[in-house]
């Protein structure tokens, strides 16, 4: 069931995106994407008055027919939003992610699917984050902007943040994996270039 929790801003720029991303993916109106959604039509333009935010499961299927990652959805390119957490520290903002073939708004390949497991395992850790599945995601959206930005700078500042020693074994493992094979995926996509005759 929806709720109301979420921060007023994240609501607002969450409706604004919803509509922009929705009507040139061929659903003009409200009604048509809510049929598509196979959910009631008040319901869903609740979501674009900014009155509630969707449940996690209701964004992965907006997600899907609009063939857009939950980033795309929420857009924290251009917010300044607090990320206590595992990024820079207390006061940092989510950053732009950068243009190109294989960026937040770009492309699914395997690297991205990496970077959103990472970024989606890290917000699970952070608990003050979990008072509402909305709040979570959007923790996780931003700290994929962070991974995005810099993903090397990023592993190296989460593996000396004193909260991951805290963390139990089968869990860092977990984590550690995941980020490996992030960092070897980046690896290649840099040197592949330079393997080219």
């Amino acid at each position: 069931m929806p709720g109301n929790s979420a921060s007023p801003t994240i609501r607002s720029q969450f409706a604004r995106r919803l509509k922009q991303l929705r009507v040139p993916r061929g659903y003009p109106t409200a009604r048509s994407f809510a049929q598509a959604l196979q959910i009631d039509e008040n319901r869903y333009t609740r979501y674009e008055r900014a009155e509630v935010e969707p449940d996690l499961g209701l964004i992965v299927r907006i997600c899907t027919l609009l063939g857009v990652t939950p980033n795309d959805l929420l857009d924290f390119s251009g917010l300044a939003l607090a990320t206590p957490g595992f990024g820079e520290g207390p006061a940092a903002t989510a950053p732009t992610p950068p243009t190109g073939a294989d960026t937040l708004n770009g492309n699914s390949t395997p690297r991205r699917a990496l970077a959103w497991q990472l970024a989606d395992e890290l917000a699970k850790l952070d608990s003050q984050h979990a008072s509402h599945a909305f709040d979570q995601l959007a923790h996780t959206c931003r700290l994929l902007c962070e991974i995005d930005a810099d993903t090397y700078r990023f592993v190296t500042q989460m593996t000396i943040d004193p909260r991951f020693a805290n963390i139990d074994a089968t869990t860092t493992a977990r984590i550690g994996a995941i980020a490996g094979q992030l960092i070897a995926a980046l690896n290649s996509d840099i040197l592949r270039p330079l393997a080219r005759p």
